[in-house]
């Protein structure tokens, strides 16, 4: 049996029958850090659209147990899995396998990817690869304060007076901006 949460896409699906939407309807994108919008998850996989504004970063990361297959729905950047960075483009598919290090740039163009992970990661497995930064925190255009998080790149909203708190990895932090 799978977990599942209201707005999850398969409820969606479930309840209207028929879903049209565009990525950028979903992912909401922000300048302060890339957003991932779940589409559906269980057990054996975690399925995801992940969207990044013009030259954003999502820091390397590994997630030991589970390989990715990222297809890339519009815009451009690099896929960063080797010495030799991997162009993106629309239409492109990336594959890694299990405990590889990975991450992704955007270009001078929002980029979007869909996401498909076999099985899904496990929670606290991954591992952060590359030293981050944060950035200083901006009115988000979607409400509130927000700032990049400092460990994957992600959108991460004030959840209190100077605590901010990351969507994509859950990090709770505060502190001076770095770039």
């Amino acid at each position: 049996m799978t977990e599942r949460a209201v707005g999850d896409l398969d409820e969606v699906l479930g309840n209207l029958g028929v879903f049209r939407s565009s990525p950028d309807d979903l992912l909401a994108t922000c300048p302060s850090g890339f957003r991932r919008v779940p589409i559906t998850q269980g057990d054996g996989f975690y399925i995801s659209l992940q969207g990044f504004a013009p030259n954003q970063v999502a820091f390397a990361h590994t997630h030991p147990d589970s390989e990715e297959w990222t297809v890339v729905l519009s815009g451009t950047g690099r896929a960063l899995l080797a010495d030799e960075p991997v162009p993106l483009s629309p239409g492109v598919v990336v594959g890694r396998a299990a405990s590889h290090p990975h991450g992704f740039v955007s270009g001078d163009e929002p980029l979007r990817l869909l996401s498909i992970q076999l099985p899904r990661p496990k929670e606290g497995a991954t591992t952060w690869d590359e030293p981050g930064g944060t950035s200083d925190p901006i009115e988000c255009r979607w409400g509130g304060s927000c700032r990049r998080c400092p460990r994957c790149g992600g959108h991460s909203k004030r959840a209190t007076a100077g605590l901010f708190s990351c969507e994509n990895c859950t990090l709770d932090f505060s502190g001076a901006a770095q770039a």
